[in-house]
């Protein structure tokens, strides 16, 4: 065999470069109180990690279990080091939100929230674990 062909077969084959991982994260629900319709609810990610991380599914419940689709999307691209994207939807009215993402990437190390903004105004922020 090739010996420059052999060192990168057998990185491969012990994981040295490591394999890409998918972690699921979620938070919530988070409530922003009562109110006419009105008001938002933003899922935010922090990339700390020293490689780029894809934000495959990004997801909006809201309090009766129904799916939402955000109207606000900056994660469908590949989430760089040291950078923050986010999606979300304007509220409906009186319910609360739950935030669900997966995220993949070869060192995935990121932080993120789900933050409601009531139509009063008031901001209510909850972390998002894995």
């Amino acid at each position: 065999m090739n010996m420059r062909l052999a060192l990168p077969a057998l990185a491969l084959l012990t994981g040295i470069n490591g394999a890409a991982q998918a972690e699921i994260y979620s938070g919530g629900p988070v409530y922003g109180g009562p109110g006419a319709p009105g008001g938002a609810i933003v899922c935010k990610v922090f990339n700390a990690g020293l490689t780029s991380v894809s934000i495959s599914s990004r997801q909006i419940f809201d309090s009766t279990n129904a799916s939402v689709t955000p109207t606000v999307d900056t994660c469908n691209v590949a989430l760089a080091p040291n950078h923050y994207c986010q999606y979300g939807k304007t509220g409906t009215g009186n319910v609360a939100y739950s935030c669900r993402m997966v995220i993949t990437g070869t060192d995935p190390n990121v932080s993120a929230l789900a933050e409601i903004q009531g139509a009063d105004g008031k901001i209510t922020v909850v972390p998002i674990h894995k």
